[in-house]
C-alpha cells in the first residue's frame, strides 16, 4: 500500500513505521517527493458517451478521445457500474471522474439493423447468390403451364420436375417466358423442402391477379447480401399475397412490391412472420395490420398500412351489453414483441384502431369505435428498435406506443390521441433517445365507454435519462378553423410533454397547451409560426392555400417515397422553428464528435457530425472518426476519403465506399456490413464476420481474419502482413476479370466444423442467427470455436446445420453449448443446443468466387490472380491423410518461400496433406 509523507527532509532516508493495531513493522525509504498534485473532479454516466470539460488521458476504465477546445469525450458505453475512475490531467494533476452505474440495463439502443444498398428504383439491392435464377409467375391465362412447357421440351409432363426446370431458364426466366404460378410452385416445394439447400432465388409474381395460394414457407436466403427476394413485374395494381404463420422464419428475404391480403376465410388476416432473421419488408401494403413478433434484424422500409381497423368485432370479444372489447379487437398498424433489431423507416400508417362513424358509446353494431389500446406503431419487450423517417397519422390512441426503450427519428406525426408514448421504465430495458420528430393536431377522438385514454397528449416520454432533442410539437387545433379551434379546448401538461425527468429536453412548443403556449421559440415571428401548419404544408403540396389531413392522407398514399415526403416536411418545419436541419451540395470534411445527450455511437445519427449532417452528403466529402468507436449502418455512404485518428470503426449493415484510407484503421465487418475501399496504403487490420470488404485499388499494409460466411475481394494489388481464412464457409480472394497479385508474409488457415442439430426448435435459430461471429464452448468434448453460419434443415426451421470457425478441440454428438440469451424475457434464459452429428471438418481455400457483386454478378470470375507467401500456417484436427486445397483452381502460384510439412503444390495448387 503506498504512503505518501509531506517531508523533502525524508528523501533517500531510512526510517522506522510504528505499526498499529495487528501490523507489523518494517524498514522503509521515501523514493522521492514532491508537492502533492491537484485533484480535479468530475462526474459521468455509466454506460454512456460522455464530453468533460477538461482534458485527461488514461482513464482506469472507459476511453478517452481528445475533443479539442479543452474537451474530452469519455466513452462509458462498457462501464456500467458505480466507481471511481482516476486520470491524468494534461498539463499535470489528476482527475477523479465519479462515475454513476448506468441508469438501463441494455443501455442505448444498439443501431443494428439490416440494411442494403439501394438502387436507382429506390430499392434494396439483392445480388444472386451461388444457388439462383430468376421465377417469373403469373396467373394469366397466357402464362406457360407445366403441360405447355413439356410439349415445348417435348418430353413427358412428369419429366417437368424442379430439378429439371433448374437450369432451364427459358421456362420462367424472364416475362416474356412466365410460367403459371403452379409450375412456380414446383420449385418453391423443392426449394422450401426439408433438407434443401439455402438458395437466393427471386421471384416475380405478375401484377393485377391474386395469389393467396402463394406461400413463402421454408424459404430461406443464402446470406444478409443473398437473399431470396419476393417481388412483382408487370404493369396494374400489386399482385396481393397472404403471409401468416406462427412459424414463416423467412431467413435471409427480401419482400418487395406487394399487397397483403384484408381477409381470409371472412376474417381479418393481418401479416404475421414470426421467429424471422435479416428479413426486409420493402415497399409493401399491409391490407389490414403486421405481427412481426419474435423476430430479429427485421427491417419494414416505404410500407403502408392505410386501414389497420377492423369492419367488424370478432365474435368472441363482444361484451355482455353488446359493446366492442375494446382490449381484444384492437388493431396496431405494427405490432411487434420479442424482437430484438427492428427497424421501421420510411413508412405510412394511417388510421390505426377506428372507423369512420363509430358509435363513442362503443356500439358493437357500429363500426370500430375510438380506444386507448391501438396504436400505428405498438411494441413491448423489445430491444434495439428504430422508428424514423415515418407518417403516423390519425390513431386512435398514440401514433406510437413503445414499452421499452428505442431511438425515435425524423417522424411526422399528426392528428393522434397522443403524438408518441415513448416509455422505458426503471432500470431494465433501454434508453428512449428521441431526437428531431415534428408534431401536429391533437386527434381529440373521444368515447364514452371506459376505454378512451388521453386524447390530446404530444410527447409522453418516460425513462431514467430519457433524451429529447431538436423535436417541435405545434398547433393543437387548426388556427385557421374556428371550429376546431372550440373542439380542442385545451393540450395536455405545461407544453404538451410528459413531466417525467429527462437527461435533455429542448422540445420547441407552439399553441399545443394553454398554461405554456409557446417554449424554446424566441425571437421567432409569431405570423411565421401561426402559418406552420400541417393544413397549410399539405396546401402547399396540393397547390392550394390549405388542405384537409384527409386529403394529405390521400397525396402521401399516391407518392413513390414516403420518407422523402417525411424528411422534406420535417426539414420545412424545423427551418420555419429557427433549428433547420443542414443541406449540403458542397464537399465538407466531417469529424465524429460523439453527441452525450444521446448515443454517440451511430455514423447514421447526424448529431454526431461536426457538420450536423451525414457524410456521403457529397461524393467528396471526408470523413474522420477522431478516434472514437463509431458504428455504421442503416445508411449508404460513398466519400473520398475515410480517416479514423485511431478509432475503430464497426460496420453491421448497409454500403461504406471510401476512395481512400488517409491513416491506419481498424475495422470489424459483420451482419449485412459493406466496407469498398479504393488505396489502401496505410495498415488496415479488418475482422470480416459477415457481409463484405473489398477492397478495389492498392493496399499496402493489410492485417486481416475472415471467418463465418464473409466474403473478402483483395483487389488488383494487395499486400498483407497477415492473412487468417477461418473455417469452411468465408470466401476470400477475387472476382472479375484482368489480373491481381497478392503478397502475403504469413497465410493463416484455421479448422472449421459443420455440426447437426435436431429437434432445436423454430424459436430457438433467431438465436444461433444472432450469435455469429461470438464463441461457444461444447460441454462434453470441451471445444470452443465461434457461430460462422446457420441454415434451417427442416422447412419449419426446427432442425438446423451450423457453421463453427475458429474451432479448437473437436464437437462430438451430444455436446451441448449456448447461443444468445432471450433477452427479452426475465432472467435472460440461456439458448442451449444439442449437437446430433458432426457434418464435416475442414478449411477454405484462397480462391476465385462470383460474389455477386461485380456486373449482373451471374458472371464467373476470369481474373488471373499471383499469389507469394512467405510462410503458410495450417491447422490441426484434420483427419489424417486428408487433402485440402490452400489456393484453388486459377490461383497461380508465385514464390512460396518454405512450405510447413505436408504443405505442396500439387496440380496448380497448393494442397495440405494432414
Amino acid at each position: 500500500m503506498p504512503m505518501y509523507f509531506h517531508s523533502a527532509l525524508l528523501e533517500g532516508q531510512p526510517f522506522e513505521v510504528t505499526p498499529g493495531a495487528g501490523m507489523t513493522g518494517a524498514a522503509v525509504s521515501v523514493e522521492a517527493w514532491g508537492e502533492a498534485g491537484e485533484i480535479s473532479e468530475f462526474s459521468a454516466f455509466g454506460g454512456r458517451v460522455n464530453v468533460l470539460d477538461a482534458e485527461i488521458s488514461s482513464p482506469s476504465a472507459g476511453i478517452a478521445v481528445p475533443r479539442g477546445a479543452g474537451q474530452t469525450t469519455l466513452n462509458l458505453l462498457g462501464t456500467t457500474s458505480q466507481q471511481t475512475i482516476t486520470a491524468v490531467m494534461t498539463g499535470g494533476g489528476q482527475a477523479n471522474v465519479y462515475a454513476q452505474a448506468a441508469a438501463k440495463k441494455y443501455g442505448h439502443p444498439s443501431g443494428e439493423h439490416m440494411w442494403l444498398p439501394i438502387a436507382g428504383d429506390d430499392r434494396f439491392v439483392c445480388e444472386p447468390g451461388q444457388r439462383h435464377r430468376k421465377w417469373y409467375a403469373s396467373k394469366s391465362p397466357s402464362a406457360l403451364t407445366r403441360a405447355q412447357i413439356a410439349a415445348n421440351a417435348g418430353v413427358p409432363e412428369s419429366a417437368v420436375t424442379a430439378a429439371w426446370l433448374l437450369d432451364k431458364p427459358q421456362y420462367g426466366g424472364s416475362p416474356e417466358t412466365a410460367v403459371h404460378l403452379d409450375v412456380m410452385k414446383i420449385h418453391l416445394a423443392y426449394a422450401g423442402a426439408t433438407g434443401a439447400p439455402s438458395r437466393s432465388d427471386h421471384y416475380y409474381l405478375e401484377r393485377g391477379y391474386q395469389y393467396l395460394d402463394f406461400h413463402l414457407g421454408g424459404l430461406c436466403g443464402e446470406d444478409e447480401l443473398h437473399p431470396f427476394v419476393l417481388g412483382a413485374w408487370g404493369a396494374g395494381a400489386d399482385p396481393v399475397i397472404d403471409i401468416y404463420s406462427n412459424f414463416l422464419h423467412l431467413p435471409y428475404g427480401v419482400v418487395q412490391d406487394v399487397k397483403t391480403v384484408r381477409f381470409v376465410s371472412g376474417l381479418h388476416q393481418p401479416v404475421q412472420a414470426w421467429y424471422g432473421y435479416a428479413t426486409i419488408y420493402d415497399h409493401i401494403d399491409a391490407g389490414f395490420t403486421m405481427n412481426l413478433s419474435n423476430t430479429m434484424f427485421t427491417t419494414v422500409r416505404e410500407a403502408t398500412a392505410l386501414a389497420p381497423w377492423r369492419d367488424f368485432p370478432k365474435p368472441d370479444k363482444i361484451t355482455a351489453d353488446g359493446k366492442w372489447l375494446a382490449n381484444g379487437n384492437h388493431s396496431p398498424g405494427i405490432y411487434s414483441a420479442d424482437s430484438e433489431g427492428l427497424l421501421i423507416d420510411s413508412c405510412f400508417i394511417d388510421h390505426a384502431g377506428w372507423a369512420e362513424g363509430y358509435d363513442p358509446a362503443g356500439s358493437a353494431t357500429s363500426p370500430m369505435p375510438q380506444s386507448k389500446y391501438s396504436h400505428a406503431i405498438y411494441t413491448d419487450r423489445q430491444l434495439d428498435h428504430t422508428i424514423r423517417s415515418s407518417a403516423l397519422f390519425r390513431s386512435a390512441s398514440g401514433g406510437t406506443q413503445l414499452r421499452t426503450g428505442l431511438h425515435l427519428e425524423g417522424n411526422l406525426l399528426v392528428d393522434n390521441n397522443i403524438a408518441a408514448a415513448v416509455n422505458s421504465f426503471g432500470g431494465g430495458w433501454q434508453f428512449n433517445n428521441v431526437l428531431d420528430n415534428v408534431a401536429f393536431s391533437a386527434g381529440y377522438r373521444r368515447s364514452s365507454y371506459g376505454e378512451e385514454g388521453g386524447y390530446n397528449y404530444g410527447f409522453d416520454v418516460n425513462g431514467p435519462q430519457s433524451s429529447m432533442v431538436g423535436n417541435v410539437l405545434a398547433h393543437r387545433a387548426n388556427p385557421d378553423d374556428a371550429e376546431e379551434l372550440g373542439r380542442k379546448t385545451d393540450g395536455w401538461h405545461d407544453y404538451g410533454v410528459s413531466q417525467d425527468v429527462k437527461l435533455v429536453d429542448d422540445t420547441q412548443s407552439w399553441k399545443w397547451s394553454d398554461p405554456v403556449p409557446a417554449r424554446n421559440v424566441e425571437g421567432i415571428d409569431p405570423t411565421i409560426l401561426d402559418q406552420t401548419t400541417i393544413q397549410r404544408r399539405a396546401g402547399q403540396r396540393l397547390s392550394k392555400s390549405s388542405a384537409t389531413i384527409a386529403e394529405y392522407v390521400d397525396h402521401i398514399a399516391a407518392q413513390a417515397s414516403i420518407g422523402n415526403l417525411v424528411r422534406e416536411d420535417v426539414r420545412w418545419v424545423k427551418s420555419r422553428f429557427g433549428t433547420p436541419i443542414p443541406e449540403r451540395s458542397t464537399p465538407a470534411n466531417l469529424f465524429f464528435q460523439p453527441d452525450p445527450r444521446l448515443e454517440g455511437f451511430r455514423w447514421d445519427n447526424r448529431y454526431n457530425w461536426s457538420t450536423k449532417d451525414l457524410p456521403g452528403a457529397h461524393v467528396a466529402d471526408s470523413a474522420d472518426l477522431a478516434g472514437n468507436f463509431v458504428r455504421f449502418g442503416n445508411t449508404n455512404a460513398d466519400i473520398a476519403a475515410l480517416q479514423t485518428s485511431g478509432g475503430k470503426l464497426d460496420v453491421v449493415s448497409g454500403k461504406l465506399e471510401a476512395g481512400v484510407l488517409t491513416d491506419a484503421a481498424e475495422m470489424m465487418i459483420r451482419k449485412a456490413g459493406q466496407v469498398w475501399i479504393g488505396d489502401a496504403d496505410h495498415p488496415l487490420s479488418a475482422t470480416a464476420i459477415s457481409g463484405r470488404l473489398a477492397l478495389t485499388g492498392t493496399a499496402a499494409n493489410l492485417d486481416l481474419h475472415a471467418g463465418g460466411q464473409t466474403q473478402v475481394l483483395l483487389g488488383p494489388d494487395c499486400t498483407a502482413d497477415d492473412l487468417v481464412i477461418s473455417g469452411s464457409r468465408a470466401r476470400v480472394g477475387w472476382d472479375g476479370s484482368g489480373s491481381a497479385v497478392l503478397t502475403v508474409n504469413r497465410l493463416e488457415f484455421k479448422r472449421g466444423a459443420i455440426v447437426q442439430i435436431n429437434g432445436g426448435g423454430a424459436g430457438k435459430i433467431r438465436f444461433v442467427y444472432q450469435h455469429i461471429g461470438k464463441e461457444v464452448t461444447g460441454s462434453v468434448s470441451g471445444f470452443s470455436a465461434r457461430i460462422g453460419a446457420v441454415e434451417r434443415t427442416e422447412n419449419r426451421g426446427g432442425d438446423y446445420r451450423v457453421w463453427l470457425y475458429d474451432v479448437i478441440g473437436m464437437p462430438v454428438a451430444g455436446d451441448v453449448f449456448a447461443v444468445a440469451p432471450v433477452r427479452t424475457t426475465a432472467g435472460e434464459p440461456q439458448t442451449l443446443l444439442t449437437i446430433s452429428s458432426v457434418v464435416s471438418n475442414g478449411i477454405t481455400p484462397l480462391q476465385r468466387f462470383r460474389s455477386g457483386a461485380i456486373g449482373t454478378g451471374l458472371v464467373e470470375p476470369t481474373v488471373s490472380p499471383t499469389v507469394n507467401i512467405n510462410e503458410v500456417i495450417v491447422p490441426t484436427g484434420l483427419a489424417p491423410g486428408s487433402k485440402h486445397d490452400l489456393t484453388a483452381a486459377g490461383v497461380i502460384l508465385g514464390d512460396l518461400g518454405n512450405l510447413p510439412a505436408g504443405v505442396a503444390p500439387e496440380g496448380g495448387k497448393l494442397v495440405y496433406t494432414a
